[in-house]
């Protein structure tokens, strides 16, 4: 199982790390690493970098777009895609800081439908793994 972290990266950060994603990669793995005592600046530096999500907005989205998916339930802001043909097991929520995808399979069908931004970075921190969507999913 896989545990992906998107984040919606501002336009000048991405810009700036475009062709250098692993210093982006280090300063947001600082974050997940952050205790409690470092929280005014963890704030400061967050909001610096990153975009928050239209939670909303993006749930609606989601389920318009797979509500006809019969592997697709939403239930209590989870987003599942349950496929045994493709296998696919795939749990994504949203929160107004990032997206939290929980999956067996690198190529989620949530990574391939509805994200595609240009500035939307993914991480997954115990495989050391990152990536711009952009340029993972065609």
């Amino acid at each position: 199982m896989r545990t992906f972290y998107i984040f919606n990266i501002k336009r000048e950060i991405s810009i700036l790390t475009k062709d250098n994603p692993y210093n982006l990669y280090r300063t947001i793995e600082s974050f997940y690493y952050f205790d409690n005592l470092n929280s005014t600046i963890s704030f400061k530096i967050y909001n610096d970098i990153f975009n928050s999500f239209d939670k909303e907005y993006i749930d609606k989205r989601i389920n318009n777009l797979f509500k006809n998916n019969r592997y697709y339930t939403w239930n209590e802001d989870i987003h599942k895609i349950d496929n045994k043909y493709r296998p696919e097991h795939s749990k994504l929520k949203v929160y107004k800081s990032h997206i939290l995808l929980k999956t067996d399979v690198v190529n989620s069908l949530f990574l391939k439908n509805y994200l595609m931004t240009d500035n939307l970075f993914v991480c997954d921190f115990q495989n050391k793994d990152y990536f711009w969507l952009n340029e993972f999913v065609r």
